[in-house]
């Protein structure tokens, strides 16, 4: 493999030892940005599948528009007072909304930010694994066969023979015989 200068290599390329180095770096800053951003709230799959959140592209900025409109008349809106989740359920507190809208616009943008490098990151991984499960896989089949009658290498490959073998648990004999009533 041809010599590269590390600033510039891709992660494919550099030495695996800065790719380590900026690995941890890379860590220590993503340690730091959770920091930066306390109280972040985790949603469970199914309350994020039936989320209202969702702003399409360009909604917020026209949200603005409903917000100036709720200053200029709040009478209008005052049937939604208790909806705002706010301190005072007998108006609508306009200010509370739009400061709830400034601030997920903010996360907003540092979420594109960290989805801009997730997705290449999570392809590099596959990549990287597609590049190496088929051919150790075929390696520790031939392991397994030559397993059974060399010890040396059984114990080697033993702690794969028990990963592989930990996800085909076959039941007991006693539990294939269906019970009398």
């Amino acid at each position: 493999m041809p010599k590269s200068d590390s600033k510039n290599s891709s992660v494919f390329e550099m030495p695996l030892s800065e790719l380590e180095r900026r690995a941890q770096k890379v860590d220590a800053l993503i340690t730091e940005a959770q920091s930066l951003l306390p109280g972040l709230r985790t949603m469970t799959e199914e309350d994020r599948r039936h989320s209202s959140g969702k702003l399409r592209a360009g909604e917020s900025a026209v949200f603005q528009y409903v917000i100036a409109a709720i200053r200029a008349q709040p009478s209008y809106f005052a049937s939604l007072a208790d909806e705002d989740e706010g301190e005072d359920p007998s108006r609508l507190e306009v200010d509370l909304i739009a400061d709830r809208l400034s601030r997920r616009d903010l996360l907003a943008q540092v979420q594109t930010k960290f989805a801009s490098l997730e997705q290449p990151l999570a392809d590099s991984v596959l990549h990287l694994g597609e590049q190496t499960r088929t051919v150790l896989l075929a390696a520790y089949r031939i392991a397994r066969t030559l397993a059974r009658s060399d010890r040396k290498l059984r114990d080697l490959i033993a702690p794969v023979i028990d990963y592989y073998g930990s996800m085909v648990r076959r039941p007991k004999a006693s539990d294939d015989k269906p019970q009398a009533p």
